[in-house]
């Protein structure tokens, strides 16, 4: 499983060889890809807000859960798991 997402993308004066170094290094915490520097914007608002909707949407299952008739903590460590 992969902790992490990374996109990387290459200055001018970088090699080849300084992406897989990089690869290798990076790739031990995380998915990796590579993309152009001009999507980095994008790729930040994708990857630094997509966490608070899977939060988002755990709240909400546990809602439901608790709606249910759940005790809110067995809802949320459902719906936790569930996200996983």
């Amino acid at each position: 499983m992969y902790l992490h997402s990374i996109v990387m993308s290459l200055g001018g004066s970088a090699t080849e060889e300084d992406a897989d170094i990089i690869a290798k290094l990076f790739g031990s915490v995380g998915k990796i890809w590579r993309g152009d520097e001009k999507l980095f914007d994008a790729v930040t608002g994708l990857s630094g807000s997509g966490p608070a909707y899977i939060f988002l949407a755990i709240e909400a299952l546990a809602d439901g859960g608790v709606a249910a008739g759940l005790p809110r903590e067995l809802a949320l460590g459902l719906a936790s798991q569930t996200m996983l």
